[in-house]
């Protein structure tokens, strides 16, 4: 049967034509994050929200040691290598940037707890690092010292992105005094934010630094930049990475006035962006957000870029087991807007639900696929497009033919990542299968809507034409076990003319055959052959 994208010609009739009894498609194209927390960095937590659709996970520096972060790399490792099914997951890590936060609550009132801040209540924070990790219902620490002096009697606080607001009634000389405007809870390690204060400059902090050798110890995949307002934020980060980190991919978290209004400076230089909708609303009036964010995901679009809509995606199922309706209309509208990633932040890292989240997190993204019409997308872009190259040229070609033939599928070999990632622009109606040696290269796949990556293991063939007739048996062999594409489906093949980076200039067209092939789900090892050429993680 075929899914409910390749019924309409126009969108207004792929509108009128939706139907909620039709079934979806197999294949969800959508990434979904996921944030690592208490709440799910468990190994079976991790590998039952692996399997109901995570395929990255996050892991926020702010809120942790470095060596709990480090056991939780190794569990998310373990997880994906105890997978019934061949999945890549990337995983990043969230650095602090610019942004202020404050310190630790003492022990003695709970790992974990919060304040509960009464309108009226009082609270002092200060620079002073001895009360770092000692704070109290009267004092707290907070990260401001490089811009402690722009701080202004009379100024408004917002603490994470709301309701906890407060007011500053006085300055000393390393604190600020404040009275809760509205009442809200304060914790350990929240962001505590003046609406449109200048950040400080864009250097990295010895934090930063140290949060990015973690990720550079650990061999890690990516790195989301928090409150990035200018380029030279995002090139402070590449520079430190250097050689060894040539192979993670930056995306910049756009939370800021500023930073809206520099996107194209900053989407020129990262390597895609992060809608960090919670502190962007604290930062430009709450009903200028979905502005902002249409704009900012046309914009990394039009360039190519993954781009991630974050933050209260979910957020009533930190208590609840079912989402309210607003928020599932809200995860719909971010796909149909054209993001790449939807995250999920508090609602796996510290929520009560945190399998349930990603499983109703699939099931949106299932739902609003099926109502999108890609081809006007794809006939804007290409109307965009100057004079380009092999590759760029067959990847606009074999979307084209994936929409012509209605293919399922669109497989590819690739090296660096980039021809799957110019098919996954142009937005076919199915999804694309990157077969890849590199491991690195499959877990940032998974940042570009409709890429299932596929990280292929066995020696290379002496003859390089058999070599990448292996790959794309392999990359068929795992879509018909996820049932991706059945025997009958028509799929396009994109390879190269020789081997390496920049080759792609190939397309073939081929209806899948009828071919005996394991149960579907059936874990087969790498070193165990599925036919004469085929063998797959």
């Amino acid at each position: 049967m075929l899914s409910r994208r390749y019924q309409s010609n126009t969108r207004l009739e792929k509108i009128c034509s939706l139907d909620i009894d039709k079934p979806v498609a197999r294949a969800r194209l959508t990434s979904i994050i996921g944030t690592i927390g208490p709440a799910c960095d468990s190994v079976k937590d991790l590998r039952a929200m692996m399997m109901s659709g995570m395929t990255i996970c996050r892991l926020n520096l702010a809120y942790r040691t470095h060596e709990y972060f480090k056991g939780a790399v190794q569990r998310i490792r373990e997880a994906q290598a105890g997978l019934d099914v061949p999945i890549q997951v990337g995983i990043g890590i969230d650095i602090t940037g610019t942004g202020i936060r404050v310190g630790t609550l003492a022990k003695e009132i709970g790992l974990g707890q919060e304040l509960k801040m009464k309108t009226g209540d009082k609270m002092r924070f200060t620079i002073d690092e001895k009360y770092q990790e000692q704070g109290t219902e009267n004092i707290m620490f907070f990260e401001a010292a490089e811009v402690f002096s722009q701080i202004k009697t009379g100024s408004k606080v917002i603490i994470e992105d709301g309701p906890l607001t407060l007011v500053i009634e006085g300055k000393g000389d390393d604190y600020v005094d404040c009275v809760v405007e509205e009442a809200g809870d304060l914790g350990s390690h929240m962001m505590w934010t003046i609406p449109n204060m200048v950040m400080r400059e864009a250097e990295l902090s010895e934090k930063d630094k140290k949060d990015l050798q973690f990720a550079l110890d650990h061999d890690l995949d990516m790195v989301f930049a928090s409150w990035v307002w200018c380029p030279e934020m995002v090139e402070e980060v590449r520079k430190y990475l250097g050689e060894k980190g040539k192979t993670m991919k930056i995306m910049a978290k756009i939370e800021t006035y500023t930073a809206v209004k520099r996107v194209d400076e900053i989407l020129a230089v990262a390597d895609g962006l992060y809608i960090a909708r919670g502190n962007l609303g604290v930062n430009i009036s709450p009903e200028k957000v979905f502005l902002a964010q249409k704009m900012i995901i046309g914009k990394a679009n039009k360039a190519g870029k993954p781009v991630i809509c974050a933050t209260q995606m979910l957020g009533s199922m930190m208590f609840n087991p079912r989402p309210t309706r607003a928020e599932v209309a809200d995860v719909a509208n971010a796909i149909l807007d054209g993001a790449d990633c939807v995250m999920l932040s508090r609602e796996t890292a510290r929520g009560k639900h945190a399998v349930k989240s990603m499983q109703t997190m699939s099931a949106v993204c299932r739902e609003a696929e099926a109502a999108l019409f890609n081809e006007h997308v794809f006939n804007d872009l290409r109307k965009k497009v100057g004079v380009i190259g092999n590759t760029h040229t067959t990847a606009i070609a074999a979307v084209e033919a994936a929409h012509k033939c209605q293919a399922r599928a669109i497989m590819v070999v690739t090296v660096s990542g980039r021809s799957p990632a110019l098919i996954s622009k142009y937005r076919p109606n199915c999804v694309i299968l990157a077969i890849t040696r590199s491991k690195h290269t499959a877990n940032n796949l998974q940042l570009h809507r409709g890429v299932f990556p596929v990280f292929y293991k066995d020696d290379r063939d002496d003859v390089w034409v058999d070599d990448v007739d292996a790959r794309l048996h392999c990359g068929m062999t795992i879509a018909r076990q996820l049932e991706y594409i059945k025997s009958g489906d028509m799929i396009v093949l994109v390879t190269g003319w020789t081997s390496g980076a920049g080759s792609t200039n190939t397309i073939r067209i081929i209806s899948v055959p009828s071919t005996s092939l394991p149960v579907p789900y059936a874990r087969v090892e790498i070193d165990t052959p599925v036919d004469d050429k085929v063998r797959f993680e």
